[in-house]
């Protein structure tokens, strides 16, 4: 029996992917995206929010989230640092998959509003992203076949 799949995915990412409770989510949606890709079909992804991250080089970045721009207290609460190695880590992380979904012809977008919310600047944005607005995101979303949201 065969199966035809949609031909058009959008992938929606918003949570910071370097927050272990959305680390897996994460990297399970974006090997969904690179695998479909793999299979030659067509995949947009659109990282919004604090998923803008996953656009910026990791090496010359300093992560900030929004929880610094927020007034909350901080002191009692352990820092990635401190916390224990995730025992069911993956073998790519999520700027690895995000390179391999640009490389294989991946359509990356990330909004500009999402620039402002961060902090990060055009120049922040690693090569092969496109910075979009959201309402052009949406024009693009409508006319996929599948749309996820991790």
């Amino acid at each position: 029996m065969t199966t035809n799949f949609p031909a058009k995915y959008f992938l929606l990412f918003a949570d910071n992917p370097n927050e272990g409770i959305h680390r897996n989510k994460i990297n399970a949606g974006l090997r969904i995206g690179l695998t479909l890709l793999m299979e030659e079909y067509e995949v947009h992804v659109l990282l919004t929010e604090e998923a803008i991250w996953l656009a910026t080089n990791p090496e010359d970045m300093t992560q900030k989230t929004l929880d610094q721009f927020s007034q909350k207290d901080k002191s009692s609460s352990k820092t990635d640092d401190e916390m224990p190695p995730d025992e069911d880590d993956v073998s790519f992380t999520p700027h690895e998959l995000i390179e391999g979904i640009i490389s294989f012809g991946g359509h990356v977008m990330t909004c500009r509003s999402s620039l402002a919310l961060t902090g990060l600047k055009e120049e922040d944005i690693i090569d092969g992203v496109e910075l979009i607005h959201l309402h052009n995101a949406i024009k693009l979303m409508v006319q996929c076949d599948k749309a996820f949201v991790f």
